[in-house]
């Protein structure tokens, strides 16, 4: 019932960091190398309807992964530096965390049940829409050209809004570079709970969102709507070519029925109405590393 009611999703992921490349062909290139053997940290989750009211005031949700293991898996040192900093505690996830294989049919089909109409939205979101196909996929390699993974994103979001790309053209906004901390201020959004946090970003990403809504009548507008930050040029010249039929999309990001399976141990709920330690279970993720987007 929640998720018929609350069809936007914002979206937002903590991952260890990754390197900087210049064009969009070449910066995929580095998404599909990085994402392909990297491990996601956090998934954060903030439902909404088309007023911007969450299921419960203030809420979101996180996921803890127990996949990432600092002493096999590639990584930044410098993020995992600031991870640990920030006190991430990653030994705690490998513990207590889910495991993104295991419940990825439970998320895909809670989260990207077409039928829903749902109406995703992100922040510099390339890093999080591709960590999110491999999530959803058990873990699958990312297409291998840009062409191909713009078309397998369409079909696994649909609808989907980078609200950094849409800032770009937004009266005041434009010409200017923003991280979501500093836009939020920029609009007077309110901001509550700890940055960089999956969960609490999310939440953000949505105010801000709707905000923009409020201001600038972005929703529907064919500019903004399914274009990443970062790969514009191949995502508004590729629109109508690749929302063509591919039977390859349909069975590697097809989708099911959700099973009723109980929600995962490393599932929290983090209600804004009360203080951090209300969250359940979760391990607060880190600041962002200078090797990763700018989504601070």
């Amino acid at each position: 019932m929640v998720r018929r009611s609350f069809r936007y999703v914002a979206i937002d992921t903590e991952f260890t960091g990754t390197p900087f490349c210049a064009s969009e062909e070449e910066r995929y290139a580095d998404v599909k190398y990085n994402v392909d053997r990297m491990k996601l940290i956090q998934l954060g989750i903030t439902l909404f309807d088309e007023n911007g009211r969450t299921p419960w005031q203030g809420c979101c949700w996180q996921f803890n992964f127990s996949d990432f293991d600092p002493s096999v898996h590639p990584s930044s040192p410098t993020s995992l530096e600031l991870l640990r900093r920030s006190g991430h505690d990653l030994e705690g996830n490998r513990r207590n965390g889910i495991d993104g294989d295991k419940w990825s049919n439970v998320l895909r089909n809670k989260l990207f049940d077409r039928r829903y109409g749902s109406v995703y939205v992100t922040f510099h979101g390339l890093y999080d829409v591709a960590y999110v196909m491999k999530l959803i996929t058990g873990g699958a390699p990312l297409p291998a050209t840009l062409r191909e993974f713009i078309a397998a994103a369409r079909r696994v979001f649909g609808t989907l809004y980078d609200i950094k790309h849409i800032a770009k053209h937004c009266d005041g906004l434009s010409g200017r570079e923003f991280g979501l901390t500093r836009l939020a201020q920029e609009l007077r959004v309110e901001q509550d709970g700890i940055p960089h946090q999956a969960a609490y970003d999310s939440l953000s990403i949505s105010r801000v969102f709707n905000e923009m809504k409020r201001r600038y009548n972005i929703e529907g507008n064919e500019r903004f709507v399914s274009v990443l930050y970062g790969l514009e040029k191949s995502c508004t010249g590729r629109k109508k070519s690749t929302m063509a039929y591919h039977p390859y999309y349909v069975g590697q990001y097809g989708f099911q029925a959700y099973s009723g399976v109980p929600a995962p141990p490393m599932f929290a709920f983090l209600p804004l109405v009360g203080p951090p330690s209300h969250q359940a279970h979760g391990v607060p993720s880190s600041p962002e590393s200078q090797h990763q987007p700018n989504k601070s």
